[in-house]
């Protein structure tokens, strides 16, 4: 198992695409960073005050908005938020994993190596391990990332409460980690390169709250009334987690990624299992 963990890493480090989406996110982050400077002088001159809930509201489409309230300095740590909450990060992310998870289904090299193998869903759990490397090291560049974006934009560096921090970046660490996990099952069982990456992409871009609405008016016609699919999701998670969670709404968050990432991990590796490759 070892062994196929090594040789997915290598192939990992190896794709160019690797190194384009590591540049793309670069370019990304200063771009939403420059944006933010712009927002924070037009909040400058308004005087309401945006009162923030343990939950954020979830909306269509891709929100990347400051949590700063007027008055206040902007830290690296409300740009964090504003990326990871709206997603913004998770788009790159996620593209990275469709095309790692794509790369081999169709080549000889899974076709010779599942052959000799007496249980192919270890391939399963080896691109899954090297996701979760390349999680943690792409929160940990982006942090860098936009520390840098910070000083540059803003010509100020502020991070914010350091322990804060630590939690929301942990636990929307296991969340994306999750979401890649799920666009790598879709991949796997579907074999269709595409159709995953509209997939990843539309996630991302909030377009399922059209189906979790009509599921929750229909469970509301069943009569359980107040009943919210979103909260049981991996992305609603990702976006209704608050800058300041709290010890509640972290275990529920983690609960969440844990078991969808090993639900999703488990059936993919037993489709690609029984599967003739």
């Amino acid at each position: 198992m070892l062994n196929y963990i090594k040789m997915d890493l290598y192939r990992m480090f190896r794709m160019k695409s690797f190194l384009v989406i590591g540049f793309a996110l670069i370019m990304g982050t200063f771009f939403t960073t420059s944006m933010s400077v712009m927002d924070y002088n037009a909040m400058k001159e308004e005087t309401e005050k945006n009162l923030q809930s343990d939950e954020e509201p979830v909306n269509l489409g891709m929100d990347v908005t400051l949590p700063t309230r007027p008055g206040q300095m902007v830290t690296v740590y409300d740009q964090i938020y504003a990326n990871l909450h709206g997603k913004f990060i998770a788009l790159f992310m996620v593209i990275f994993a469709v095309l790692f998870s794509a790369s081999d289904l169709s080549s000889g090299y899974i076709k010779n190596i599942g052959g000799q193998m007496k249980n192919r869903g270890s391939l399963i759990l080896s691109k899954a391990a090297a996701l979760f490397v390349y999680t943690v090291l792409t929160m940990l560049f982006y942090l860098i990332v936009q520390t840098a974006a910070q000083a540059v934009c803003f010509r100020n560096l502020e991070m914010g409460p350091l322990k804060g921090l630590m939690i929301y970046l942990s636990v929307q660490t296991l969340l994306h980690y999750a979401l890649l996990l799920i666009c790598m099952a879709v991949t796997v069982i579907t074999r269709n390169k595409v159709f995953s990456m509209a997939f990843a992409v539309l996630v991302c871009m909030n377009v399922m709250i059209i189906l979790y609405s009509t599921i929750d008016k229909v469970i509301e016609k069943l009569g359980i009334e107040n009943f919210n699919l979103i909260r049981y999701t991996v992305t609603g998670r990702m976006s209704l987690l608050s800058m300041s969670p709290s010890a509640e709404g972290c275990e529920r968050a983690v609960l969440t990624a844990v078991l969808f990432g090993i639900a999703v991990t488990a059936f993919s590796s037993r489709i690609f299992r029984k599967r003739d490759i």
